[in-house]
């Protein structure tokens, strides 16, 4: 059973005190820089003046310094960067203005996990990654809620470094709703492989794939699109609120015995292996190195492929059912 955390276990003083830097002003970045600001943290915000993170933090009435001169001055280095740019800009701006013992802490495993960061020695390691986008979030936070956080220690030099992941883990919400105990490299496998097989990759092609099936089929797009796509989301709220068990238990008789019958044909014991195969390519960072690879070269084959989906056909029902229907 995995150790959860909550509010009554964290406290705040540990950031008491102490300067806490957010690097980069993203969707995650801005919602962890405003929440720890309402609850009291001293927060500076680092980021590149080109880059539309600055003037958003200016709007927001930070001071943003240049990413050297916030990893010069903060006590607590919150690194909330895309994986592909992190280890550069790392070793470039933050890791040569590291000159005093600082807490760093990061929202996902990957760039740690996959060894691409040389960790400085005398300073703590910690992981704080909330199971949300920044978002929702910061919307949780502002209505007196939080989302689940993951949280982890893989250094520690100072010897309160649990402490104060606990304590930033509450600063931006996360204990409210429960923290779980976890490891930079569980965090990075898991996440990564939940993407893939499920959120990012199984659910959007299972999507495309019935659409398609019922349009070849002859049936109207419009029809199709609404039970393919549309309804994903009343599903997605049962099984949010009351878990899978709860989901088949709200659902008619007949949704009930067909998920089960066809769901058992579709993800078959070929679907598995190939699931399978995914994990061991995560595991093995596989995945890691032609992502960063592709990364180098523009995600040329993602650019490809995001093109393609733009100019499908359930793109275009999209397109036109959005000016019609309300929802």
């Amino acid at each position: 059973m995995a150790k959860i955390f909550y509010d009554k276990d964290a406290d705040l003083n540990e950031l008491s005190g102490i300067i806490a830097a957010v690097i980069g002003y993203g969707n995650q970045g801005r919602a962890h820089a405003l929440n720890m600001r309402d609850s009291g943290v001293n927060v500076i915000v680092g980021a590149r003046k080109e880059g539309k993170g600055y003037a958003q933090a200016i709007k927001d009435g930070f001071e943003p310094l240049s990413i050297k001169e916030a990893a010069a001055t903060a006590d607590l280095l919150s690194i909330l960067l895309p994986d592909e740019i992190t280890a550069d800009i790392f070793k470039n701006d933050i890791s040569p203005n590291i000159d005093h013992p600082i807490s760093l802490v990061f929202a996902s495993g990957f760039v740690v996990h996959e060894k691409l960061i040389s960790l400085p020695a005398k300073s703590d390691v910690l992981l704080v990654a909330p199971t949300s986008p920044g978002r929702v979030m910061r919307k949780f936070f502002k209505a007196g809620k939080g989302v689940p956080g993951l949280i982890g220690v893989e250094q520690d030099a100072s010897g309160h470094a649990f402490p104060r992941c606990l304590a930033y883990a509450k600063a931006i919400g996360c204990t409210k709703a429960g923290a779980l105990l976890t490891s930079f490299t569980e965090e990075a496998v898991t996440n990564l492989f939940s993407e893939q097989a499920v959120l990012c990759g199984g659910v959007p092609h299972l999507i495309s794939a019935s659409f398609n099936t019922l349009v070849e089929a002859g049936y109207q797009p419009e029809i199709a699109y609404i039970f393919c796509l549309k309804e994903v989301k009343l599903i997605g709220d049962l099984l949010f609120e009351i878990g899978l068990n709860g989901m088949r238990q709200s659902i008619s008789t007949t949704a009930r015995y067909g998920g089960a019958k066809t769901g058992n044909k579709l993800i078959n014991s070929h679907v598995k292996a190939k699931m399978t195969e995914a994990l061991a390519d995560i595991e093995s960072g596989k995945f890691a190195k032609e992502y960063l690879a592709e990364a180098k070269n523009g995600l040329k084959p993602l650019q490809d492929f995001m093109a393609k989906e733009k100019n499908s056909k359930l793109a275009a029902v999209e397109k036109e059912l959005a000016k019609s229907l309300d929802f």
